[in-house]
């Protein structure tokens, strides 16, 4: 089979330069905002066992790149973000005895997906073993806060909130279990699910989910559409036994006002994800993309059987934060080395470029010079200067702005 040396399989794209940059960019502010969290930092392996991610359950089931190695294993490139996380956090014996941990990661995830980046990184915190729920969702949402308040306004994020809870108490007072109740949610967007094995005759037949799912359905139609607070007290007045989740939602609200983030409540339940547990969120930009989402897993890893009793965790693309964040753009010199300058002179000019806070892009025989400059990008960021004689005589550089003609800085080299 022949192929293009810089061909990709679809879907997958190659960053180089400001594109990379920008993502880079958005990673560093990711890690950044979790360690001011106490999140470890975490870097995961590209490789690990096939059965690893399939165990999970998660959508990357069935959509993973596997394959055998020389040793006969079935492995695959990781493919989900929260998995790999877990995975190095149970192998540093972070999960032992049932303690609480906090990692945070920048995963490069690779799946089959239909989405413009199907390889592409999630940024992800997860909180493993916290006794307190309340503590946890305070947690991820000022984790939003801040990371809102460095994408800046123009971003226009808020957090789209559902709460699982209602569902487990409703389930609760019909008598179905959190799995069945999961099973009746499932069945309704996607059809059938396998079913683990036919009840025997002797066995009584399970509670009917009929019931529950009218009661949903009479909540989402409830609270659709209703400021936050509003929908709350409705659903609260409507669901007596959803009263204690109405009371640990309406101080997540009151903390979410006063730090200012933009927040919307709904019981859409076919919209959310259903492996869920407790409160969940979905994190927006102003125009409706999906940047992340987070809440309670804690139906879904204890499936890992790694000693998790709940696990929270949120995940952002990078992509999407990569474009939406203000790329800060640092300051660039272009310096050109004239014939007549020492190595040393310009080597230590260069430094001494670096030192000031420049970047410093050496052109160590810039040959027509005239042509070399005008390739210089036009933008106020940039600037050029020129190493000789001159500038080594004086101990001065002189620096020429890209973007603005006449618009000089003069750096003192000494000592040089």
């Amino acid at each position: 089979m022949s192929y293009a040396f810089e061909a990709l399989p679809r879907g997958f794209s190659d960053l180089v330069g400001e594109e990379a940059a920008q993502g880079v960019w958005a990673e560093s502010m990711f890690r950044s905002v979790t360690r001011s969290f106490g999140f470890a930092p975490v870097t995961v392996a590209p490789v690990g066992y096939a059965e690893t991610f399939e165990q999970f359950g998660s959508a990357a089931t069935g959509r993973i790149f596997a394959f055998e190695d020389l040793s006969g294993r079935r492995l695959a490139l990781t493919a989900d973000s929260l998995v790999a996380v877990l995975r190095a956090l149970a192998g540093s014996g972070r999960l032992t005895g049932g303690a609480g941990a906090l990692g945070a990661a920048c995963v490069p995830i690779a799946r089959y997906r239909r989405k413009r980046h199907r390889g592409w990184s999630q940024a992800v915190a997860v909180i493993c073993n916290e006794a307190d729920e309340l503590a946890a969702d305070l947690t991820l949402l000022r984790l939003w806060a801040e990371l809102f308040e460095v994408l800046g306004p123009a971003a226009g994020g808020r957090l789209e909130y559902c709460d699982y809870g209602v569902l487990d108490a409703i389930a609760a007072d019909e008598g179905l279990s959190p799995a069945a109740a999961r099973n009746a949610l499932h069945r309704r967007r996607r059809g059938p699910a396998p079913e683990a094995g036919e009840p025997r005759e002797a066995e009584p037949a399970p509670p009917s989910p009929v019931g529950f799912l009218r009661r949903l359905d009479r909540l989402s139609v409830l609270c659709r559409g209703l400021p936050p607070e509003e929908a709350v007290e409705r659903v609260a007045a409507a669901e007596p036994v959803a009263g204690e989740r109405m009371a640990h939602l309406r101080t997540v609200l009151a903390i979410a006002h006063e730090l200012g983030v933009r927040v919307e409540f709904g019981l859409d339940w076919e919209h959310a994800p259903e492996y869920q547990a407790g409160l969940c969120f979905l994190a927006r930009t102003g125009d409706g993309r999906t940047l992340g989402d987070g809440g309670g897993y804690h139906h879904m890893v204890r499936t890992l059987d790694i000693g998790l009793s709940s696990c929270w965790s949120t995940s952002a693309s990078v992509n999407l934060l990569a474009e939406l964040g203000p790329v800060p753009e640092a300051e660039c010199v272009h310096l050109m080395r004239m014939p007549s300058a020492d190595l040393r002179t310009f080597m230590a000019v260069a430094r001494r470029l670096r030192g000031a806070g420049y970047d410093v892009l050496e052109h160590w025989q810039p040959r027509r010079l005239g042509r070399q400059l005008r390739r210089v990008p036009a933008r106020p960021s940039q600037w050029f200067a020129l190493v000789g004689e001159k500038e080594a005589a004086s101990g001065r550089l002189t620096l020429q702005n890209a973007a603005a003609t006449g618009v000089t800085r003069d750096l003192e080299l000494n000592p040089v």
